[in-house]
């Protein structure tokens, strides 16, 4: 968890920002730690965090506490239709297999408001594969190409407001590569 509390992606987090309703409701779909949690309550706008994980909804408790943090699956939102302005999935779709990707960005329409934003990154490539990384916990991972990404987000139903390409963080992974993220900017 320490490896990513200071490697919010800037860009696309103020990109989503300014985006979404002034205050509005914010659902971080595979919150981990609350990281992004934290910052989105300082910005003003109301959050609930869920995540597979009961680790990481415990460790989000103490980072964000004034957030609604749920221990739930992004393929089954425990949220009525309609129900957010904004999602943001910061890495975490990556981690489902990729038969299930277009499953829960169709959960992600379902609870987003119409006119709602939505800001999807993953990480670049093909293949999935499992990694070990530092903590010794392995991690599944699978990756994706820009176009892929685009026609799981359409098959949705969201429209492409942005996109963004970035660079990996060096020394992230234990076998020393790096990957560039790719980050999508959508609207139902």
């Amino acid at each position: 968890m320490q490896n990513t509390i200071d490697r919010r992606p800037q860009v696309e987090f103020e990109d989503f920002c300014q985006r979404v309703v002034p205050g509005g409701f914010i659902l971080d779909a595979g919150c981990a730690g609350g990281r992004d949690c934290r910052a989105f309550v300082e910005r003003g706008f109301s959050v609930i965090g869920i995540d597979l994980s009961a680790e990481m909804i415990k460790l989000a408790r103490d980072i964000a506490p004034r957030c609604r943090l749920i221990e739930a699956d992004v393929r089954q939102i425990p949220l009525a239709d309609q129900k957010v302005d904004g999602i943001w999935c910061c890495a975490s779709l990556l981690h489902l297999q990729r038969d299930q990707t277009v499953r829960a960005l169709r959960e992600f329409r379902r609870v987003l408001k119409v006119g709602g934003i939505c800001c999807v990154i993953v990480k670049e490539g093909s293949g999935e594969e499992v990694v070990e990384y530092e903590q010794g916990k392995p991690r599944f991972f699978t990756y994706f190409r820009r176009e892929e990404i685009q026609k799981r987000c359409y098959c949705a139903g969201f429209s492409l407001l942005d996109e963004h390409i970035s660079s990996g963080n060096p020394g992230h992974r234990r076998d020393g590569r790096t990957q560039n993220w790719i980050s999508l900017l959508m609207k139902t």
